[in-house]
């Protein structure tokens, strides 16, 4: 009798403890589904990204998208270790001019943080966004990563999407004056600084009165300071524009010496110093841009040969 008993207390223990057991289990699975409900708040729509230029809709494809309800912040691939060209492979380019303004458009919930990656050649440009636009510099081939993240107001991460396209950026048609800076004469191998005086710098100004025409030389020599080129008779002064300017459709140049003048066009962008021996000689060079047959700059350049003589 005392063996049964104790039989049936011992199995009545046995039950208590698997129950406690069971009961304690639930209760952290459900505790743990607890915190997960709590740290995931999915959005109520998934945002679409779209790129726009112009009004036009940019070509691109998205690359991740990770959600609340299928992955963990932690999934998301950390950028810095992401080849954009292998990401953008296979994405076909979208040929746009340098300084052209993308456009990022949300259907759906504004991201708390919008960034890009940017690979040109062997450089890669990293930028966060805050005015939702991209300005396109540079030119040629660029693979561009746009990442959008979306978090609740306490900072819960809800979900991210990254996209990625490819630019083909034209180089810039227009003549801009901070590269104008640039400009040089060179002789014997040594550059000298080519001041200029700027007529018109775009296509409604150089068709416009009274920017339409070209200022002669007495009414801006005394604004700038000419640079002097030793030069002799039979020299050749060459003028270089850098590299951001595009050459000129036209070129020409004006001498002055004494109370002579002549002006002829210029081959090559070289003048050969010609003139009388001794005598100070001016040289203007006119430079000007066109596009589909319309003026789009006028820039004069100029400076002075102060006493050439013959060569040896």
């Amino acid at each position: 009798m005392m063996k049964n008993l104790k039989v049936i207390i011992g199995t009545f223990v046995i039950v208590l403890v698997l129950s406690a057991c069971q009961t304690e289990d639930k209760e952290i699975f459900s505790l743990t589904n607890d915190d997960i409900s709590e740290d995931r708040v999915a959005l109520e729509e998934k945002p679409t990204i779209i790129l726009q230029t112009n009004s036009n809709d940019l070509a691109a494809e998205t690359v991740l998208e990770c959600w609340t309800e299928n992955c963990n912040e932690e999934t998301v691939t950390s950028p810095e270790n992401t080849s954009i060209e292998n990401e953008t492979e296979g994405i076909p380019s979208t040929m746009v001019r340098r300084g052209t303004k993308i456009k990022v458009e949300f259907e759906g919930s504004q991201p708390d943080r919008l960034s890009y990656r940017m690979k040109e050649d062997s450089s890669i440009e990293s930028k966060s966004l805050e005015d939702q636009v991209i300005e396109v510099s540079g030119e040629g081939k660029q693979h561009y990563l746009l990442s959008a993240e979306w978090r609740t107001e306490e900072g819960k991460f809800q979900g991210a999407k990254k996209i990625g396209f490819v630019l083909d950026v034209e180089k810039d048609k227009n003549v801009k004056e901070v590269e104008l800076k640039n400009t040089t004469f060179t002789h014997n191998g040594e550059s000298y600084p080519a001041v200029y005086h700027v007529n018109c710098l775009n296509e409604t100004a150089c068709e416009a009165p009274p920017t339409n025409g070209t200022d002669p030389y007495s009414e801006w020599k005394d604004k700038v300071n000419l640079v002097e080129v030793n030069a002799n008779i039979g020299d050749e002064v060459k003028i270089d524009f850098p590299e951001g300017v595009p050459a000129p459709k036209r070129l020409s140049i004006q001498k002055l010496q004494g109370a002579t003048g002549m002006q002829e066009s210029l081959q090559n962008n070289v003048i050969e110093i010609m003139g009388d021996e001794n005598t100070t000689i001016t040289y203007i060079i006119n430079a000007e841009w066109r596009e589909e047959g319309r003026k789009t700059a006028d820039v004069q350049f100029a400076f002075i040969v102060p006493s050439p003589s013959l060569k040896d």
